[in-house]
């Protein structure tokens, strides 16, 4: 069981350097994107046509808006097709056991931001072809940026700076269900109903990281189908497996806190062994694949999960 969890099921084949999902990149060539002049060191940036923010704990930082979501520190090793450009987070790889260059072949790279990828800071590695990996540390969070375009690379590291809400308004800095397992939404807030929009936040439970992991909004026809599908899950929680987590470790390590416009929240635990379900204050509901799934897809690869709840998210156990 990746980090300190004891777990008799859970789909977790970890590498030693952290653990993550298996990584769904994308195929085919992007164009390289003309990126806008870099601003100065540590200014508070606007946001450039074609770009977005991306958050990962304490830092925001601009990337070209097409580019996708990946795992940090995926193995070069496992690279056989060639990769779109994305943004990596920690997640949970499969237990290899393979060598090789320090980064895919040059026919399979593609530009990358991972984040938290326990590097030291102000690191720079050049590779054959003008590829080149260059790491910092702003707010205490250490990213790097690898790409053969010395102003596309400029250009993103320039853009980071400390968390300001940028990313995602609506995810605040903290909320109490990190540190407070029992914590529930206000109930005088309207409970779930069918939405047009619906923001994602993913926190890490205290002491198990930086606090905000990464945000998202679903919208339209896929913000209403994941609230018909929370709405039509059976009330109570679960699916549970408390025989598989010692009691301190029972809570897991991170939850998705879902708001929606109006005021109303829904706290999502998945995480750790007991207490899975979908809570808007009002009524408690079971997790279910048709609900779950969608929540924590895009940036949201959690690092670990228990047996029944890996089936509903990945289809295993």
């Amino acid at each position: 069981m990746t980090r300190r969890r004891v777990a008799l099921s859970v789909v977790v084949l970890v590498l030693a350097v952290a653990g993550v999902l298996v990584a769904v990149f994308w195929r085919g060539d992007t164009p390289r994107a003309a990126p806008p002049a870099a601003p100065p060191a540590g200014s508070v940036t606007d946001l450039p046509t074609g770009w977005r923010w991306e958050a990962y704990g304490g830092v925001e930082v601009q990337v070209p808006a097409d580019w996708g979501n990946g795992i940090a520190n995926y193995p070069p090793c496992l690279s056989r097709e060639k990769h779109q450009p994305h943004v990596g987070r920690p997640g949970v790889v499969p237990l290899v056991m393979c060598s090789g260059p320090p980064v895919p072949a040059l026919e399979l790279r593609a530009p990358y931001l991972w984040f938290s990828n326990n590097v030291s800071a102000d690191r720079v590695q050049t590779y054959d072809g003008g590829w080149v990996s260059q790491t910092r540390t702003v707010a205490g969070t250490t990213f790097t940026v690898f790409s053969d375009d010395p102003d596309l690379r400029t250009r993103i590291l320039g853009s980071a700076r400390p968390a300001a809400g940028a990313t995602n308004p609506a995810c605040p800095a903290d909320h109490p269900a990190r540190t407070n397992r029992d914590a529930r939404p206000d109930p005088g807030k309207p409970g779930l109903a069918p939405v047009e929009s619906i923001t994602v936040c993913r926190y890490s439970l205290t002491g198990n990281g930086p606090a905000v992991l990464s945000t998202s909004q679903l919208t339209g026809d896929q913000a209403a189908a994941v609230s018909r599908a929370i709405l039509a899950a059976p009330e109570g929680t679960g699916p549970d497996s408390p025989d598989n987590c010692a009691a301190e470790y029972a809570a897991g390590d991170e939850l998705v806190v879902l708001r929606i416009a109006g005021g109303t929240e829904v706290v999502v635990r998945y995480s750790g062994c007991v207490g899975h379900g979908f809570d808007d204050g009002h009524t408690r509901r079971k997790l279910t694949a048709d609900a779950i799934r969608p929540v924590l897809s895009g940036p949201h690869h959690p690092a670990t999960l228990s047996g029944p709840v890996s089936e509903l998210v990945w289809g295993v156990r």
